[in-house]
C-alpha cells in the first residue's frame, strides 16, 4: 500500500463499476479522496507557481474561452505525486477487471496540471481535451465547487451538470477508451467560490516531445 492509498475513498472494484459508465455517458463522478487527502494536497499546490491561463484558444470558429491560472507538470515531490501513485495503482488494478479490458496495461499518466478558478470567474467554455490524451482525464477537485458539465457540443446541447465539490472525481472517457474515438465535450461555469483542481492526463505524444 502506498502512503496517499489510506486516502482513497474507492476500490479497484468500484472504480471498474464507475468507469463502466464511460462508454455511454462520456464521464463519470464519485467521491475519491477523503478531507484529510484533499488537505494535503491542497496545500501542497500553495507551493506551486501558477500563470495565467490564455484567455482564448483554439482554431477560429472553434475557439475556447477561459478564466483561470495555472501550474502544470511541475517537478518536486509531494502530496500531489503521492495521490498520483496511488490512483494510478488502483486504475491499473480496476482496468484488468473490466471485460475487455478498456485500456492497455501497465498505465500511467504523464500530464498533470493543477487549476485555480477563482471566484467569479467565467470558467472555460464548451471544448473537447485533446486527441493526443488517451484512456481517462481525470480532475479532481481538492476545494470549493463549481458547475462541471458534460455536453454534446459547443452549444451546450443536453447539458448535464457533474458534481464537483472536494474529493470527488471526474473522470471523463479520453480518446481509446474502450476503443471509442470520440471524447465528450465539457465546461465549467457559475464558480461561486474558489475552486481548486488538479489533473490527470496521458499524453500519447509525449514521449516523442522527450526524444526531441
Amino acid at each position: 500500500m502506498t502512503i496517499f492509498a489510506q486516502h482513497l475513498l474507492t476500490t479497484p472494484n468500484s472504480l471498474a463499476k464507475a468507469m463502466e459508465r464511460l462508454p455511454l455517458e462520456g464521464a463519470a463522478a464519485f467521491p475519491l479522496v477523503d478531507e484529510a487527502g484533499c488537505e494535503k494536497m491542497l496545500q501542497a499546490t500553495e507551493n506551486l507557481t501558477f500563470r495565467n491561463g490564455t484567455p482564448v484558444v483554439g482554431s477560429p470558429g472553434n475557439e475556447v474561452r477561459q478564466d483561470f491560472s495555472i501550474c502544470m507538470n511541475f517537478d518536486g515531490h509531494s502530496a500531489l505525486n503521492d495521490y498520483q501513485i496511488a490512483f494510478e495503482q488502483q486504475l491499473n488494478a480496476a482496468f484488468k477487471l473490466m471485460t475487455p479490458q478498456p485500456y492497455k496495461t501497465p498505465f500511467a499518466f504523464n500530464d498533470t496540471a493543477a487549476l485555480r478558478y477563482d471566484e467569479g470567474s467565467m470558467g472555460i467554455s464548451p471544448h473537447r481535451d485533446l486527441i493526443c490524451f488517451e484512456a481517462v482525464i481525470a480532475i479532481l477537485t481538492l476545494a470549493g465547487e463549481a458547475g462541471f458539465y458534460i455536453c454534446d457540443d459547443r452549444n451546450k446541447t443536453n447539458a448535464t451538470r457533474m458534481t464537483a465539490k472536494a474529493g470527488v472525481m471526474i473522470l471523463m472517457r479520453g480518446k481509446n477508451f474502450a476503443r471509442i474515438e470520440e471524447r465528450p465535450f465539457h465546461f465549467v461555469e457559475g464558480v461561486t467560490k474558489e475552486r481548486v483542481g488538479y489533473g490527470l492526463r496521458y499524453n500519447v505524444k509525449e514521449p516523442e516531445m522527450k526524444a526531441q
